[in-house]
């Protein structure tokens, strides 16, 4: 923790100056001094994958451009109130991933996280290792997917996860058979407001399956298609 933090002096955190009655005695408050705001990005980058160039990634560092207005716009409304799905469809190199990481960063400086970038493929190897790891240690045991079901767990319950390139796995029965559950576990709390799941594909949602296309477009969530061109045929060395 930085040292020269002018409230909490580098410790990073507060105890609750209130009675032994009240419900906070005792409680650690994080100090949200932006002295602090670095080392928190760093840590949760860690966790997500993100590479240390991507911590400074904001919404305002994304220009406005043709096509891309209501993109920008959902992304903006999501960090003023996080609240159910976000799904951002278009073609290659539009930003729709900058706008996944540079959200990640803000609702985990705003506190509302912690947020999580990741890739779908991620997630399914994720998964996927921890079944085969199991079934390889005891292919008839009653608790052959405690792995699998402990990773689901810590999965689903992750405040803000955002998850791009949702069209790139090879539809496997497993994949999709994780792909259903996992987004109806995601959806039910999303509705409950809960948690915030944030989306990026190439290709339009409404080619998912019927059941887990009617979810994503529930009124209560967004579907963006950011209509821009690519801009990596204009990036300079």
């Amino acid at each position: 923790m930085p040292a020269s933090c002018p409230a909490c002096g580098g410790v990073g955190y507060f105890r609750a100056d209130v009675p032994i009655d009240h419900p906070q005695f005792g409680r650690v408050i994080p100090c949200n001094n932006p002295a602090h705001h670095a080392d928190r990005l760093t840590r949760l980058a860690k966790v997500s994958g993100l590479l240390q160039a991507d911590l400074h990634r904001r919404l305002s560092d994304i220009k406005p451009m043709k096509g891309n207005e209501a993109m920008l716009q959902a992304a903006n409304e999501m960090l003023a109130s996080p609240y159910g799905w976000l799904w951002i469809h278009g073609g290659p190199g539009n930003a729709k991933s900058e706008v996944l990481i540079a959200l990640v960063n803000e609702l985990n400086l705003s506190r509302c996280g912690p947020a999580i970038y990741t890739k779908f493929t991620t997630l399914i190897d994720y998964m996927r290792d921890a079944f085969n790891e199991r079934k390889q240690q005891d292919r008839h045991g009653p608790d052959v997917d405690l792995g699998y079901i402990a990773r689901f767990e810590r999965l689903k319950t992750i405040k803000v996860l955002a998850i791009d390139e949702m069209d790139k796995a090879r539809d496997t029965p497993f994949a999709l058979d994780f792909r259903f559950d996992f987004l109806d576990e995601r959806y039910r709390q999303g509705v409950n407001g809960e948690t915030v799941t944030l989306f990026a594909s190439n290709t339009n949602p409404s080619q998912l399956p019927d059941p887990i296309y009617d979810r994503v477009r529930d009124g209560r969530f967004k579907i963006i298609h950011n209509q821009a061109g690519s801009a990596r045929p204009n990036m300079k060395p």
